[in-house]
């Protein structure tokens, strides 16, 4: 159904646009540097007579026999693709299966595509982001609190007691520094 619009646009719409002045100023090609332009307008003689050229070609021709002979076959003959896949199952199963491109993109690209995102998802958001950031950083937070819990007693003489020692350590390291 989309091809008969497309038809029709086409079939008003060429002339105009490449020949004609559709474009105004916006697009301009100049004929003179572009060789392919001027065989192109040399061969171009309207609408209808490119698509009444298109009928006399070979590949109209060969395109309208596959045509008319799957509906030979299928139609009025069914026993006949029967009998050629009976007796060429190996080429029925080949052209059948696309030559087997699906498949080796299905196992390759595909597969490698899963592969690389699962060593992403483990390696990167799992280990990474998870494992090492988020719960290592919630690890490292616990484990300071276990250790800052020691020197939490509640009684005053063992805060300023620390207090000493901390600053005796930094006193130290600012006297004995490089």
């Amino acid at each position: 159904m989309l091809a008969i619009p497309s038809v029709i646009i086409g079939y008003l719409a060429i002339e105009p646009m490449v020949f004609g002045n559709y474009f105004k100023d916006a697009i301009f090609v100049n004929a003179d540097a572009h060789p392919m332009m001027q065989e192109l307008t040399h061969h171009f003689h309207g609408a209808f007579a490119m698509a009444t050229h298109a009928v006399s070609t070979a590949v109209f021709w060969l395109a309208f026999a596959g045509v008319a002979l799957s509906w030979f076959f299928y139609m009025k003959r069914p026993d006949i693709p029967e009998a050629i896949k009976n007796n060429f199952g190996w080429l029925y199963k080949l052209l059948d299966n696309k030559y087997y491109f699906d498949k080796f993109n299905e196992v390759f690209f595909a597969g490698g595509a899963r592969l690389l995102g699962k060593g992403f998802w483990k390696g990167g958001d799992a280990g990474l982001i998870d494992g090492l950031c988020v719960n290592g950083s919630a690890r490292l937070v616990s484990w300071i609190a276990i250790l800052a819990r020691l020197f939490q007693t509640g009684h005053i003489y063992h805060y300023a007691f620390t207090m000493i020692i901390g600053v005796f350590f930094l006193m130290t390291f600012w006297v004995l520094r490089p």
